[in-house]
C-alpha cells in the first residue's frame, strides 16, 4: 500500500494556516453582525473567505512539490480579489448602491482565465503564452505558463486599487455635508490600507524579475500569501469597527465663496447667487435667519458629535434643505460651517482669563472639538496661529 501523505510545514505554512484560522472566524463574523453596513460587511467577508481559499491553496503548493499542474485553476480567484475590494469600497461610501447585473462583468476575468489554464493542459514548453527562458535554471514550466495568469492578476488589483481611490476622493466632501467630526467615518484606514496594496503589488512585481535571475529566491506567490491575507485581516478588523455612515442628498453647487465665516451682510449677496430646485428665496432665508438664532442661543457646535441631521431635526426641516441653505448662504459645508463656530469658541476660551487653569487641547474639547489635528488645522487656518500661540498673544 502507498505511505499515506506526509505534510512536513515549513514555517511560512505555519504563519499562513494561522492567518487562515483567524480570517475564517472573522469572515464568519462579518457575515453575522447585524450592525453597520451589512451588505458591504458581507462582502467583505467573502472577500476575506476568497483569500483564505487561496492562501490554503499556496501552502498545499509549497509543500507538495508534485501537485499537479492542473490543481493551479484555483489560483484563478485572484482575479475576484479587485472586484470584491472595489465594491466594497462602493457600498461603503455610498450605503444606497443598487445592485446591477451589468456587475457581474467585474468577475468574469476569473471564470474565463480558469478556462485558459485548462485550456493550456498539458502544459507544452512551446507556449507561446510562455515566459521566455532568461535563466537556465529557472526555467520552471509550471511557473513560465502561468505568467500571463500572474500578470493579469497585478494589472487588475492595480485597476481597481486605483478606482478605488477615485471613489474616495469624492466621498470626503459629500461626508462634510452631513458630519462634523469626521475621524471616524473618512476611512483614512481604508486608503492607507490601498496604498499599502499597490506597494504589494510593486513588490510581487519585483520578486517577479528577481525570480527570472535568482531562482532559489522567493516567489510572487508568498507575497501573494501573505500580504493580501495580512491586508485583509486588517480590513476585516476595521470593518468590523467602522460605524454605518449616513449621507445627506448632494447639494446644489452655487459658485465661488461668499466669506470664509457666515454673516448677516451676506445674506444680501447670497439671495442673489442662491439657486436651487426645492426652495424659494424666501423659505432658503427664513431657515438661514433661523439657523443663526439657533446657533447663537442653542450653540449646538458645542455636542462632539453634532451631525446635519441633528441640527436639522433641532430646527424641525429637512436635512437637506439645511444643507442647501448652508451652501447657499455660507458657502460651505456643514462640517466647516460648524466647525468655524467651534474655532470662534476656542478663541474666546483662550483669551478668557478665567479659563487659564485649562489646556488648550481641554479647551478644544470645550469648544466642540473631539480630534486635535482637526482642531489646530481650522483654528490654524483661520488665524495663522496655533491654539498655544494665540493664547500667549493675547494674554501677554
Amino acid at each position: 500500500m502507498p505511505s499515506p501523505m506526509e505534510l512536513t510545514l515549513h514555517i511560512l505554512s505555519l504563519i499562513v494556516l494561522c492567518g487562515i484560522t483567524a480570517g475564517s472566524l472573522l469572515a464568519l463574523q462579518l457575515w453575522l453582525i447585524p450592525w453597520g453596513n451589512r451588505r458591504a460587511n458581507r462582502v467583505l467577508s467573502l472577500h476575506l473567505t476568497n483569500y483564505v481559499i487561496l492562501a490554503g491553496a499556496y501552502v498545499y503548493y509549497i509543500e507538495q512539490a508534485e501537485s499537479a499542474a492542473g490543481f493551479h485553476v484555483v489560483f484563478s480567484l485572484q482575479l475576484l480579489m479587485g472586484p470584491l475590494f472595489y465594491l466594497y469600497t462602493r457600498l461603503l461610501t455610498d450605503p444606497g448602491l443598487g445592485w446591477r447585473k451589468q456587475y457581474l462583468w467585474h468577475f468574469l476575468p476569473a471564470p474565463l482565465m480558469a478556462l485558459l489554464w485548462t485550456l493550456q493542459l498539458p502544459l507544452s514548453p512551446d507556449s507561446p503564452l510562455n515566459l521566455a527562458c532568461l535563466n537556465p535554471d529557472s526555467c520552471d514550466l509550471v511557473y513560465r505558463s502561468r505568467f500571463i495568469h500572474r500578470l493579469s492578476v497585478y494589472l487588475s488589483m492595480t485597476a481597481y486599487s486605483i478606482a478605488s481611490l477615485w471613489i474616495l476622493r469624492p466621498y470626503l466632501q459629500r461626508i462634510k455635508e452631513s458630519y462634523s467630526a469626521i475621524e471616524e467615518v473618512n476611512l483614512n484606514w481604508l486608503k492607507t490600507l490601498i496604498f499599502i496594496r499597490l506597494l504589494a503589488i510593486l513588490l510581487a512585481i519585483g520578486l517577479e524579475i528577481r525570480t527570472l535571475l535568482v531562482p532559489d529566491g522567493w516567489t510572487p506567490g508568498a507575497l501573494v500569501s501573505l500580504s493580501p491575507l495580512l491586508l485583509t485581516l486588517l480590513m476585516g478588523w476595521f470593518g468590523l469597527k467602522q460605524r454605518n455612515i449616513q449621507l445627506s442628498e448632494p447639494v446644489v453647487d452655487i459658485g465661488k465663496p461668499i466669506g470664509n465665516m457666515p454673516k448677516n451682510q451676506n445674506a444680501g449677496k447670497a439671495e442673489k447667487k442662491y439657486q436651487t430646485s426645492s426652495l424659494s428665496p424666501e423659505k432658503a432665508k427664513a431657515i438661514w435667519q433661523q439657523l443663526q438664532r439657533t446657533m447663537e442661543q442653542q450653540q449646538p457646535h458645542l455636542d462632539l458629535g453634532l451631525k446635519i441631521a441633528d441640527l436639522a431635526h433641532m430646527m424641525n426641516i429637512p436635512s437637506h434643505h439645511l444643507s442647501e441653505v448652508m451652501n447657499g448662504f455660507a458657502q460651505q459645508s456643514f462640517y466647516d460651517f460648524i466647525n468655524q463656530y467651534r474655532v470662534d469658541e476656542a478663541a474666546r476660551l483662550l483669551k478668557d482669563p478665567a479659563q487659564r487653569h485649562l489646556s488648550v487641547t481641554d479647551i478644544g474639547l470645550q469648544a466642540g472639538f473631539n480630534s486635535n489635528s482637526t482642531y489646530f488645522s481650522h483654528f490654524k487656518k483661520r488665524f495663522q496661529l496655533t491654539p498655544r500661540q494665540y493664547r500667549q498673544q493675547v494674554q501677554a
